[in-house]
């Protein structure tokens, strides 16, 4: 679910994926897609260190945004949709 307000982390590689503000640091990403997620220890936060470019990398990455505990994972196209951007 899209939180209107949640900003994008700065450590976010330029991609479709990216981590939130909301991010509370809890690995959970890390876990599922470590190759795709890198730690900021001073914010104690997550973030997209590296896209899915291949549709394995996306299936976990996907896995990883779909449990996030707290929604700090989001796509690109969420955002559209959520200010009102997107297509009906």
């Amino acid at each position: 679910m899209e939180v209107a307000g949640s900003r994008k982390l700065p450590g976010n590689v330029p991609g479709k994926y990216y981590t939130t503000e909301d991010c509370d640091g809890c690995a959970y990403c890390a876990s599922v897609a470590p190759d795709h997620f890198d730690y900021e220890k001073k914010s104690n936060t997550y973030f997209v260190c590296r896209q899915p470019s291949v549709p394995g990398e996306e299936e976990v990455v996907v896995e990883a945004k779909e449990d996030c505990p707290v929604d700090a994972i989001r796509a690109a196209e969420e955002l559209v949709h959520a200010v009102g951007g997107g297509r009906a």
